[in-house]
């Protein structure tokens, strides 16, 4: 058998919205949608393909080190251009991440186990489990730290494992993604992120296919919402 081969591209408008209301934990939502292009990959905008939204926790045991755990749920439309059927998709999983500040240079090292419950071929809800491992650099392009008028250059590298499931198949590497962009904070609390994602992934469900994804991502985050510094430096006149 021949292995298949396509390439899409896709368009990924995100809003991240977080508070931290202890000393040490934070509250996070996600919500995303995404618009792909068929397989002629010509236009990014031309069928809206998903929405999802995620629900965080996560607490910092020391200032580099964090530890999360999520909930979230995916709807996927049906669009039989890119073979995407009508479905949802839950996912709970446990991350945790050491960041490592040099300088103008920010790194990360996150690790995720991810329980994925979705259909198989059959139309049957099955467990998925799914590792995935992530290295992030930040650099301080007109400012040292992330603060208001700062533009920074952000860069990505993830792996994605799978732990076999008769949705997924039982191959091991399942998706490598890069990611490349920069960066704005509009405050001290707002920023926005504009990327350029490039994946290269396994499709075990239409046999030996593989997939490639260049993407523009869009990420809008409101951090620290309804904290006290929040509030007195947005509604309040000093």
């Amino acid at each position: 058998m021949i292995a298949q081969h396509s390439s899409f591209t896709q368009f990924r408008p995100e809003i991240d919205i977080a508070t931290k209301p202890f000393k040490k934990t934070t509250f996070q939502l996600d919500l995303s949608t995404q618009r792909e292009s068929d397989v002629n990959a010509t236009n990014m905008f031309k069928y809206a393909s998903s929405v999802s939204g995620k629900i965080w926790v996560s607490h910092y045991f020391k200032s580099k080190v964090k530890s999360s755990a999520f909930f979230e749920t995916i709807y996927n439309k049906y669009v039989p251009e890119v073979n995407s059927a009508d479905s949802y998709e839950y996912r709970i999983g446990i991350q945790n991440s050491y960041t490592k500040p040099l300088g103008r240079v920010t790194i990360s090292n996150t690790f995720r186990v991810e329980d994925r419950i979705l259909e198989d071929k059959t139309g049957k809800y099955v467990q998925a489990i799914r590792a995935r491992y992530k290295i992030k650099m930040y650099i301080g392009l007109t400012k040292k730290n992330l603060i208001k008028g700062a533009v920074y250059f952000l860069g990505t590298n993830e792996f994605f494992f799978n732990m076999g499931s008769t949705a997924t198949g039982y191959h091991l590497f399942e998706q490598d993604a890069v990611e490349l962009g920069l960066g704005y904070c509009i405050s001290d609390y707002i920023t926005i992120e504009s990327l350029y994602n490039y994946t290269f992934r396994r499709m075990p469900y239409d046999g030996s296919g593989t997939r490639t994804i260049q993407a523009w991502q869009l990420t809008l985050s409101f951090n620290n919402v309804f904290s006290g510094a929040y509030l007195q430096g947005y509604f309040h006149k000093k």
